[in-house]
């Protein structure tokens, strides 16, 4: 009865935390454009960087979306930046932040 209790317990507790791990979905009427002033791109501090232009991330606390400058980050071993863009949507348009994504290799199978 008790490891029933348990189970069960446990099994609630994570449908609710997953729950709130969803990211928000926000959406704007017109895509934003970059803005005009561009700074300048820092220099490479080394030949194991590599380069994230600037990109648009929402600011919760303003409720907009805010750009943010390039700059140099460490290289991921197997991995490769896939830089962010604006997708549309049926009421208007998603920014899709940019990630790190996995190598793909081709696999060579010999018979």
């Amino acid at each position: 009865m008790k490891r029933t209790l348990l189970i069960l317990v446990v099994g609630f507790s994570a449908i609710v935390l997953s729950q709130g791990i969803a990211k928000a979905q926000v959406t704007v009427e017109q895509k934003p454009t970059p803005p005009e002033v561009k700074l300048p791109t820092p220099e490479k501090p080394g030949p194991d960087y590599q380069l994230i232009p600037g990109h648009w991330i929402w600011h919760r606390p303003s409720k907009m979306y805010v750009w943010v400058s390039a700059r140099w980050v460490e290289k991921k071993e197997n991995r490769q930046w896939n830089p962010g863009h604006w997708q549309k949507q049926a009421r208007g348009w998603k920014w899709i932040p940019g990630k790190w994504e996995k190598i793909k290799r081709k696999r060579y199978f010999f018979k």
